[in-house]
């Protein structure tokens, strides 16, 4: 029977797309094919049929009720809606799918927003319909958390509603946990996902059958290093500096990987202590 089901919905939007297409347009910057390929990042449209053959990628052991846990993807331009069932392993997965979009979208130097909120949708490979999808649509325009002023509108995550932070919270599986705790970052009452905690460099000191490299571990470090000072400079390639509320947006993005160098000299310092006690 056809009928609305209640699921985890996730919106995202990329952030800037109307200018990269009429630079596409034009002979500029990024080509048509180049557009295609960061959209397929958003989602591919066989996130579903992986579902059905493995099941949950993310702490497949949690609860679950179907094996591809009512799944869905639908990138449509320069957006996506993601949705699933109402269970730890789909909120998990729905959450997991997002960050790693927005992760794998901002090493090409493109920024996402977006939310992710529980409600009613019909959801099918053709259609979506449904108030929690309008919601989370109006809602990801709305985003402010870690607004540098304190009108400032549209700040460039993708924020977690509090009912779907309220339900993750609620569960007893360790792995839904763990795996929030590494994805998200909390902003007052506020949480949104949070990709750039990936880029830090972790080694193992010392161990049974393990000796520390100090020199393997500087070059992994300084290649994390020059990975993140090229996202900064692909973010700016791609904001129109003469729009103030583009540079506020990227600002956001410089701002966290800017600390993330830090920590890449913090790394530093302790391979050089730990090569003194070698």
């Amino acid at each position: 029977m056809v009928d609305f089901s209640d699921k985890f919905i996730a919106y995202v939007d990329v952030l800037g797309f109307k200018g990269l297409v009429a630079d596409a347009e034009q002979g500029k910057g990024l080509a048509l094919a180049d557009l295609l390929k960061l959209l397929e990042l958003l989602g591919n449209g066989k996130e579903r049929a992986r579902f059905d053959q493995h099941g949950p990628a993310c702490c497949p052991y949690a609860p679950r009720i179907e094996k591809n846990l009512d799944f869905r993807v639908t990138q449509i331009s320069d957006c996506v809606v993601v949705s699933a069932e109402v269970s730890p392993a789909a909120v998990i997965n729905v959450i997991s799918h997002c960050w790693g979009a927005v992760i794998e979208l901002l090493a090409h130097g493109i920024m996402c927003r977006g939310y992710i909120k529980r409600g009613k949708l019909f959801h099918t490979d053709t259609q979506i319909i449904g108030s929690g999808y309008q919601e989370a649509f109006l809602a990801e325009s709305t985003v402010s958390a870690f607004k540098h002023e304190a009108n400032e509108r549209g700040t460039p995550y993708v924020e977690v509603d509090v009912e779907v932070n309220e339900y993750v919270e609620s569960q007893s599986d360790s792995c839904v946990h763990e795996m929030y705790g590494r994805m998200i970052k909390r902003d007052g009452d506020t949480i949104v996902l949070f990709p750039f905690r990936r880029l830090q460099h972790s080694f193992i000191v010392a161990g049974f059958g393990h000796r520390f490299d100090s020199e393997r571990e500087r070059i992994s470090n300084k290649n994390l290093r020059m990975n993140i000072l090229r996202m900064k400079e692909r973010i700016w390639s791609f904001v129109d500096r003469s729009v103030p509320g583009a540079v506020s947006k990227a600002n956001h993005y410089i701002a966290a990987l800017d600390a993330q160098l830090q920590v890449c000299d913090k790394t530093d310092e302790i391979v050089r202590i730990l090569e003194s006690q070698t």
